[in-house]
């Protein structure tokens, strides 16, 4: 696990006795409310892997990779578009946009059958039911899970109470995941970034502000559950590294809950998480710019910090764009894309990076 105080936890969702809220812990969980997170369970069956206990991934030379740019590619819209959803990679069910080779994407596949699967779940073989829905339909979320299987605190991030409900928890099993491989992975000088199974983005640590500065920005409630978990109290103290790692994850869990999406019985806040944090994204640049400008220079000159940038804002519109259709995958995402949206905000893609923002959308 990540070297954090607290993660967000939102116990979700909508209908048939679901609950929204935060819980005692700061843990995330996702899932039904069922008056706390789930027992330990023992998978009768870990699927076969060369991860090690300590989250190096398999394939990985130390886990800081930076592999280039993803080479599968389909449209997405630009920020404010509301275009529908787009087919990525080797997806055959994305639907919906029209299809140009030019725009970023990332591979996955939602429509693989997993009847199989879901026949031969038991509860105790959530892990290997897991890892290979991951598999078959989203190759960055195995690499992920596959690598952190091993964490201890891995089970209280899964509901085994049945197969609906283990799928609803994938979001929150490969968030709090993608933020363990990151700082597992992590040395006193170097961050990495999972962005796909094939490319990890490295970033050099450097002095960054603290990421509870942006709350003065912030003029209503759609962040606030976030705003209350993230920017206050000691995780309110925390750097620009902690921002940028709770947006990769909720990017990771977002990609992972649209790719099981046709398995999903409630809804789940994905959409709002990334949207929470590419509006954080936003404000954090502001706050770097206008108030720590040596700061602000030195990471806006750093191509690492740069692509970081980049292709956190890409692939959040990215999955928000296949995310969209599926009702399962928002509570109220609405208001919070209202501020992404809001000129005075984009305008900081655009100072940091210096494109537009539809463009680096497009062309991390």
């Amino acid at each position: 696990m990540r070297s954090k105080g607290t993660v967000l936890v939102i116990v979700c969702a909508a209908a048939g006795g679901m609950a929204c809220g935060i819980s005692p812990e700061g843990l995330l969980v996702l899932g039904k409310a069922t008056g706390g997170a789930p027992g330990s369970a023992d998978d009768g069956g870990v699927a076969t892997s060369s991860s090690s206990s300590g989250g190096s991934a398999s394939g990985s030379s130390g886990g800081a990779v930076d592999a280039g740019t993803p080479t599968d590619a389909s449209t997405h819209p630009p920020p404010g578009d509301g275009g529908g959803k787009q087919d990525a990679g080797s997806s055959s069910g994305g639907g919906g946009g029209d299809v140009s080779p030019a725009c970023y994407s990332e591979p996955y596949d939602p429509t693989v059958d997993v009847s199989d699967v879901a026949a031969a779940f038991t509860g105790n073989n959530w892990l290997t039911s897991a890892l290979t829905v991951m598999q078959r339909r989203y190759p960055t979320g195995y690499f992920v899970l596959d690598a952190e299987q091993n964490d201890p605190q891995l089970p209280q991030f899964v509901d085994t109470s049945s197969w609906s409900a283990l799928m609803g928890s994938m979001m929150t099993m490969l968030d709090v995941e993608t933020g363990g491989w990151d700082f597992n992975n992590a040395s006193a000088t170097v961050h990495p970034f999972v962005i796909l199974n094939s490319m990890q983005i490295s970033t050099p640590v450097m002095t960054t502000w603290q990421q509870g500065e942006i709350l003065q920005y912030i003029t209503d409630s759609s962040t606030q559950t976030w705003d209350q978990t993230e920017l206050q109290g000691q995780e309110g103290t925390y750097d620009g590294i902690f921002l940028f790692d709770d947006l990769d994850s909720a990017c990771e869990g977002l990609a992972t809950a649209t790719a099981v999406g046709d398995q999903l019985t409630y809804a789940l806040p994905a959409r709002d998480d990334v949207a929470a944090h590419l509006y954080y994204m936003e404000l954090y640049l502001k706050d770097g710019r206008t108030a720590h400008a040596s700061e602000y220079a030195t990471i806006k000159a750093d191509p690492n910090w740069q692509k970081l940038v980049r292709y956190e804002w890409a692939r959040g519109h990215f999955w928000d764009a296949q995310g969209t259709p599926n009702a399962n995958l928002q509570l109220a995402a609405a208001p919070i894309w209202t501020h992404i949206d809001d000129p005075a905000n984009l305008q900081e893609i655009q100072l940091f990076t210096g494109e537009s923002p539809d463009a680096v959308a497009c062309h991390p």
